[in-house]
């Protein structure tokens, strides 16, 4: 009994330990989850304060990135609504236009199907037609060979000297009134490229003057015949190979010869023999040095020549040789600025031709470098000048155009005609020749003379470089038909009389001055 009560004491400890336990991890489950659920919401607590905070911050910097900006993200959003508003109806109406144009490219294609059959019905015809004219053609052939009793062959030969004659004929005509007109056309073009290159010349000019003598004073007459003694002279004269001529009643010293370059070098050591005292001993002492002062300012002259106008790789002796003509002359015009005239004009007018403007510069600049030696051999300057640049390897365009400059060889290069019209256009200027003055001065008082002869004309003057007689006359005596009469009698007259190259243009002006004079001297009334 006490067992059995020990045994159920003990059971109903255990089950009330066992029920205890139970209880007890039950408590502290649900303690535990109740902690679980309290840090839950505090980090849900604390995950929403960040969220909160982040959207908070994220709002101010929406703010301050969009804010200033807020108008225009604004304005945008309404251009892109309006755009997108565009594209749609701009989309509308784009597939209207495919659908009407697809419509139009069918009746296209149901043109074009009857079109094709009508052009088969068309060829068909063609060829119908052609046949026809085949048998025509032989039938006609063979009655008229039948009526006129000629072969066909001979017929057909007949027929094409005629149409060859006839189009020989017409085509000559045609051809002989296309070079009249270009004829016409190429002069009045030649003239206006002339003129566009005279404006665009601007290099200045100033008549230059050889001095073939050395001056002195009165003062100096004596000392100057003691120092040139003949002797000296001698001795002077054959180292400059020049005649000396020591003239006392012009007070100079006269230095003849053909040489440019040697009558320079007499007249520069005659200048610095009259500065020396000890001439005797010191004269070719002093040669030497002027020898040598000549020879480098020839080179120099040259050089600047050649830099002047743009010329690489010409030849030493060229330059040299070019350089010498600063001391030759032709009618009065110095030859070295010449050639730099006749390089330049050359030049212009060849730019105005499109074609090589330094090439046309070299030609001009070579063109009278022979005048630098037709003292020492035989032939025309233009000829031995051709000569030499032809030696110091030249081109064959230049080489031409040089010795046909004054046709001793017929000029046949565009190159060749331009240094011939430069070469007159330097060497006829007015002033540039002694001889141009003169015959341009005879022939302005020739044309005067004519005019004044009749005893109508009031006035007369010359212009245009004497290629314009400009006549006034009195209106009191000459009427309108009568000044018609005396233009074309001074134009006879001066056609009779005169022998000038060229036109000369008449012109008579009738004039009627009517003037009145009133008296202002009395004061108007107020």
């Amino acid at each position: 009994m006490d067992g059995q009560v020990l045994a159920l004491s003990f059971g109903l400890t255990s089950v009330l330990g066992v029920a205890g336990f139970f209880l007890f991890r039950m408590w502290a489950i649900r303690a535990a989850r109740q902690e679980e659920e309290a840090l839950i919401q505090d980090a849900r607590q604390q995950l929403e304060m960040v969220e909160l905070e982040l959207q908070e911050k994220t709002r101010e910097l929406e703010q301050e990135i969009f804010g200033p900006h807020e108008k225009e993200l604004a304005q945008l959003e309404e251009n892109i609504e309006d755009r997108e508003q565009q594209l749609t109806l701009e989309e509308a109406r784009l597939d209207q236009v495919r659908k009407e144009l697809q419509a139009h490219l069918t009746q296209l294609q149901n043109k074009v199907g009857s079109y094709e059959e009508k052009f088969l019905a068309f060829q068909d015809q063609v060829t119908q037609l052609r046949l026809r004219k085949v048998n025509l053609s032989q039938q006609f052939r063979k009655e008229l060979v039948q009526k006129l009793h000629v072969r066909v062959e001979e017929l057909l030969e007949r027929l094409a000297e005629s149409e060859l004659q006839y189009w020989q004929n017409y085509y000559s005509r045609w051809v002989r009134s296309q070079e009249l007109m270009y004829q016409d056309q190429a002069e009045v073009r030649a003239k206006n490229y002339l003129a566009r290159s005279l404006i665009r010349f601007h290099r200045p000019y100033c008549a230059e003057r050889g001095i073939p003598y050395v001056t002195f004073t009165e003062d100096e007459l004596q000392e100057m015949r003691s120092k040139f003694s003949d002797s000296v002279l001698e001795q002077i004269s054959q180292i400059v190979g020049c005649d000396l001529i020591f003239s006392i009643e012009r007070q100079m010293i006269i230095v003849g010869g053909y040489d440019p370059v040697r009558r320079e070098f007499a007249r520069r050591l005659l200048e610095r023999c009259r500065r020396e005292k000890n001439l005797e001993e010191r004269l070719h002492l002093l040669a030497t040095q002027v020898k040598k002062e000549l020879l480098q300012n020839i080179k120099r002259d040259g050089d600047l020549l050649a830099k002047e106008l743009g010329l690489k790789n010409l030849h030493v002796e060229i330059r040299k040789m070019m350089g010498s003509l600063r001391y030759r002359y032709s009618f009065t015009q110095n030859q070295y600025f010449h050639c730099a005239e006749v390089g330049w004009l050359a030049g212009l007018m060849a730019s105005e031709l499109k074609l090589d403007s330094l090439v046309a510069r070299r030609a001009g600049m070579l063109h009278d470098l022979g005048k630098a030696m037709d003292h020492e051999f035989e032939g025309g300057h233009a000829v031995i000048g051709a000569n030499f640049i032809e030696k110091y390897g030249e081109s064959a365009d230049v080489v031409h155009a040089v010795r046909a400059h004054h046709y001793d060889e017929t000029p046949s290069t565009p190159l060749a005609f331009l240094v011939i019209a430069a070469d007159a256009v330097s060497g006829g200027r007015p002033g540039a020749r002694r001889s141009t003055v003169e015959s341009f001065t005879q022939k302005v008082t020739d044309l005067q003379n004519i005019a004044y002869s009749f005893p109508e004309v009031r006035d007369c003057i010359v212009l245009n470089g004497g290629r314009e007689c400009r006549v006034t006359v009195d209106s009191q005596k000459t009427t309108d038909r009568d000044a018609l009469l005396l233009a074309r009698a001074i134009a006879q007259k001066i056609e009779a009389e005169c022998s000038y190259p060229g036109q000369i243009k008449v012109v008579v002006m009738r004039q009627t001055w009517v003037h009145e004079t009133k008296n202002l001297s009395k004061a108007s009334p107020k």
